[in-house]
């Protein structure tokens, strides 16, 4: 999910956007169950933000002017590939709570956001492994794995309102197809000697740093203003979909 922290960043302030109003009129029993969901979800977002900035720190820590921006990264890199993996496989965890969450806030919602669950789309999965060792060649490398496809703010709208329409009108299992084809890159190839490659990458994974940070403040203001104290610590017993 490390190069997929943009995308994420403008779905969770989708989220907050619609559920501003829905979570007020909700039951207590729903407002628990969106509250579990929810708090997840800015767990998720921690873990992330956490192990990109121990990347950035690490890139940091390395860096010289014998060795460069290269070997540096390589190095930030492989000391928290594991990390990454971990981060991304919370995401994976929570997707079917989640999707049960937004269902209960707003349906339509639910449909629009599938950049955090996997669905029919799968953006989920396909990001689980962004990074990842190539050894194939005499000269190890790293292959940054990048978004084949984005979002932006006026598609998850509109396809809010198609969403909204279609689940009034009675269809049971809709979902919204809120992507686009991206012309970047599939892929970053990182080496031992490729300074400039290496800077770039800091630079964009500063780039996402700041959205994903950006979107879990918005998340946390809304989880601070939206549920009291007992809806956020004692939620055991709200599973979703129980």
């Amino acid at each position: 999910m490390l190069t997929a922290e943009i995308i994420i960043g403008k779905v969770v302030e989708f989220i907050v956007g619609k559920s501003l109003m829905a979570i007020g009129k909700l039951s207590p029993k729903d407002r628990r169950k969106a509250c579990r969901s929810l708090t997840k979800l800015y767990y998720s977002l921690q873990a992330l933000e956490d192990v990109t900035e121990t990347i950035l720190e690490t890139a940091s820590d390395f860096r010289s002017t014998e060795t460069g921006e290269a070997v540096a990264v390589m190095h930030a890199l492989n000391n928290h590939m594991h990390e990454v993996a971990l981060a991304s496989n919370m995401f994976i965890d929570l997707g079917h709570e989640l999707h049960a969450g937004l269902q209960i806030v707003d349906p339509a919602l639910a449909a629009c956001c599938d950049a955090l669950y996997v669905s029919k789309f799968d953006f989920l999965r396909e990001m689980s492994d962004t990074v990842a060792w190539d050894r194939t060649n005499t000269a190890s490398q790293i292959i940054i794995k990048m978004p084949k496809r984005t979002t932006s703010e006026e598609l998850l709208n509109s396809k809010y309102a198609e969403a909204a329409v279609a689940l009034t009108a009675g269809e049971k299992y809709y979902w919204a197809d809120t992507w686009l084809e991206t012309n970047e890159p599939h892929q970053i190839v990182l080496t031992w000697e490729d300074h400039d490659s290496a800077k770039a990458f800091l630079c964009r994974l500063c780039e996402h740093r700041d959205a994903l940070t950006a979107a879990k403040q918005k998340l946390r203001e809304l989880l601070k203003s939206s549920f009291n104290i007992e809806e956020l610590l004692f939620q055991t017993e709200a599973h979703p979909y129980r």
